[in-house]
């Protein structure tokens, strides 16, 4: 039917999508993992979850296709959606490390000398 081929071209232009959103999240990942300017690397960091609300709004377009009827095949659907989830969770890793990695720079400065000074020594 018109509508199913409809769909079906919605469906390739989202994938498409989804494809170059992967390679420019990957490609702005390595690009903050080489970044020694703080300045550089926050901006890449906004432009890195700029690049993940897209994917994840592609990821609801494909979720509600799969929950319909109108599409029969559903595995590229679900394929699609896992490569979205991995970058997704990439990200989620990568934001974490972040979050730990600040903490222990404000602990060592803070409560990380004081800790290290109560500490019972060694020496006995």
């Amino acid at each position: 039917t018109m509508a199913a081929r409809k769909t079906q071209q919605e469906i390739e232009k989202t994938f498409k999508k989804v494809s170059e959103g992967i390679q420019t999240f990957e490609g702005i990942y390595e690009k903050i993992r080489q970044a020694t300017n703080p300045t550089q690397r926050d901006k890449l960091e906004d432009h890195l979850k700029r690049e993940i609300k897209k994917l994840q709004r592609f990821r609801d377009q494909i979720k509600s296709w799969a929950a319909g009827n109108e599409v029969k095949d559903k595995a590229p659907l679900i394929e699609q959606r896992k490569a979205i989830e991995v970058v997704r969770l990439s990200f989620l890793a990568w934001s974490l490390h972040r979050v730990i990695a600040s903490l222990k720079g404000r602990q060592a400065n803070t409560v990380g000398s004081a800790w290290n000074n109560s500490k019972p020594s060694k020496k006995r």
